[in-house]
């Protein structure tokens, strides 16, 4: 090897070496993967009450011996049907943020609060029909309290319903609040930059 080369070879080492590693941050992956997971719920959950929604009633009206009406608040509404729409292309959209996210992009940001806006106002909207058809359901055990269903349908003879409806809220609370507001202040007010979400690589989006 003449000097000239070595001299060469010596100067690229150098500068491979004086090169900053930009280390890229770890939240993305976090973040990412809770986004991954709970979308993927939402995506089996909501697949599935799609399904099995135009035959909910017909389900319930199985089980009735007396020959009563399907309970008012087990009838498929349009308001159920939209609801669940909703929900599956949230669903979808958040699966989408969560993969953006742990590919370091910064198109996620968006995604993300996206969903959040329109997560919280459906999951309240969601959380209100839940007690109006649980109100349907308890007037409809007061009209036929001889039927099976009637015990179950009013807390104040099942105690189990009443613990059902806790831990419901609860659910909501932490999961379907929680989730979508730690989305829109993380995303909101926290990380806001590109070069914060990818690491300062800039030619990633």
């Amino acid at each position: 090897m003449t000097d000239n080369g070595y001299e060469q070879e010596t100067i690229q080492e150098e500068q491979w070496e004086s090169v900053e590693v930009r280390q890229r941050p770890l939240w993305p992956k976090v973040i990412g993967i809770i986004s991954i997971i709970w979308g993927s719920l939402g995506l089996i959950c909501g697949g599935f009450g799609l399904v099995a929604l135009p035959f909910s009633d017909k389900f319930v009206s199985a089980i009735l011996e007396n020959g009563e009406p399907t309970p008012y608040g087990m009838v498929p509404t349009a308001t159920d049907y939209s609801i669940a729409g909703f929900g599956f292309l949230l669903a979808v959209l958040l699966l989408f943020a969560g993969i953006t996210c742990v590919s370091y992009r910064p198109v996620t940001r968006k995604m993300h609060l996206l969903y959040g806006l329109i997560s919280i106002p459906i999951t309240l909207w969601s959380y209100m029909n839940q007690q109006h058809k649980a109100e349907l359901n308890l007037q409809w055990a007061k009209e036929f309290p001889n039927s099976p269903l009637a015990e179950s349908l009013d807390p104040a003879q099942n105690p189990a319903a009443g613990v059902g409806q806790i831990v419901g809220l609860a659910l909501l609370i932490v999961l379907g609040f929680g989730v979508p507001l730690l989305y829109l202040i993380w995303f909101g007010l926290v990380k806001t930059k590109p070069e914060q979400i990818t690491g300062g690589d800039e030619g990633v989006f």
